[in-house]
């Protein structure tokens, strides 16, 4: 062995799963029938083990409810392993490893790392020194698991019908510069509609419309996949109603949003609510002027009865624990994508089994 050469990693973001703004129309295609083909079967009561023996490391630093048990469920589902780890159980939490050196070794060790954490210079740092792919679990900037899930939940809502021909209404914060940034959904189902040829409409106030970079982002995949996707902005609801096929909902406010701002939580609600509610609100009134199949939708954890009213949350428009369900599916997807390689030929895992055998057997003769 050549000691004087270091191994470094050699991975792009298009190796990573940090947005699918960094991945092609195709790749975006084959996840969802991946996910499609995977529900299926476990609709029929079938798993099947296509990532056996595979690891899945999970670092959260913070809190989760749908992301973290719908992917420790998919590896299990797909025969492998998913490693929950916290700050609080490694070293890099504690303050006396670096970053990097985690990424190294936990990278060497697992098939793919997700990661979620509210710093995006921490995410990116791992994925500089990551050996395997690095999935984006949902931080300050994108959430690409979830969108996923969104744009199969809407294929199942509309079946058959081409992506060209959606329209997705998105109500509240569209801004991720703002005080108030709470977008990373919004800013990857709006990659993903431009990728696809959605139109995306961002309804909220001027103050909390896309930021240029997010519109010439949208404006540059569209031409990339040549999807022919629309982008419309407005600050009145009822100029796209009626067109809308999806309403998006998202909280107005978010955990830790008073550490970003210094305003106490109450001030921050009060401040947020008067900005974006009830006109962004998705409830009774603004579902009677669009059309009757509207399919209200929303990431979850929400705010009932502030972004979305009880009586829509809970009524025949919602489409909530069916995208939420639809997580668990996606993931699937996902992991599948990343992680599948074909299983190793017989011959050669008969050849290995039987030196590790014979071995045992040669320790138990002393």
């Amino acid at each position: 062995m050549d000691c004087t050469k270091r191994i470094n990693p050699h991975l792009t973001a298009h190796d990573h799963l940090l947005d699918w703004k960094d991945h092609t129309r195709e790749e975006v295609l084959k996840v969802l029938e991946l996910t499609r083909l995977l529900k299926e079967a476990h609709r029929q009561g079938v798993q099947v083990p296509l990532l056996r023996g595979k690891v899945l490391g999970m670092l959260f630093f913070d809190s989760s409810l749908r992301t973290r048990v719908s992917f420790e469920a998919a590896m299990a589902m797909l025969g492998g392993h998913a490693e929950f780890l916290t700050p609080k159980t490694m070293h890099v939490g504690q303050g006396n490893e670096s970053m990097r050196d985690t990424a190294e070794v936990l990278s060497r060790m697992c098939d793919a790392i997700l990661i979620r954490v509210e710093d995006d210079a921490v995410l990116h740092e791992f994925a500089k020194f990551s050996f395997t792919p690095v999935i984006d679990g949902g931080g300050m900037s994108y959430h690409p698991s979830q969108v996923i899930a969104d744009v199969f939940t809407m294929m199942e809502h509309l079946p058959g019908v081409p992506f060209n021909e959606m329209t997705i209404m998105f109500m509240g914060d569209n801004n991720n510069d703002s005080e108030f940034a709470c977008v990373p959904v919004q800013r990857s189902l709006m990659n993903i509609s431009a990728i696809l040829g959605m139109t995306y409409v961002a309804c909220s106030p001027v103050e909390l419309q896309p930021t240029q970079e997010d519109r010439d982002t949208f404006a540059r995949l569209t031409e990339e996949n040549e999807s022919g996707a629309r982008l419309i902005v407005t600050s009145e609801p009822d100029e796209c109603i009626a067109q809308a096929d999806f309403l998006v909902g998202e909280v107005f406010t978010f955990k830790g949003m008073s550490e970003h701002t210094g305003l106490s939580d109450q001030e921050l609600r009060d401040l947020r609510m008067g900005m974006l509610y009830p006109k962004y609100q998705i409830n009774a009134a603004l579902l009677a002027k669009g059309k009757p199949n509207v399919g209200v939708m929303h990431c979850m954890p929400g705010n009932r009865d502030e972004e979305i009213t009880s009586e829509v949350w809970d009524g025949p428009n919602s489409l909530l624990f069916e995208e939420a369900e639809n997580r668990l599916h996606a993931q699937k997807g996902i992991c599948t994508w990343l992680m599948y390689d074909r299983q190793p030929d017989e011959a050669l895992a008969a050849y290995h089994r039987g030196r590790i055998e014979a071995c045992l057997q040669d320790s138990r003769a002393y």
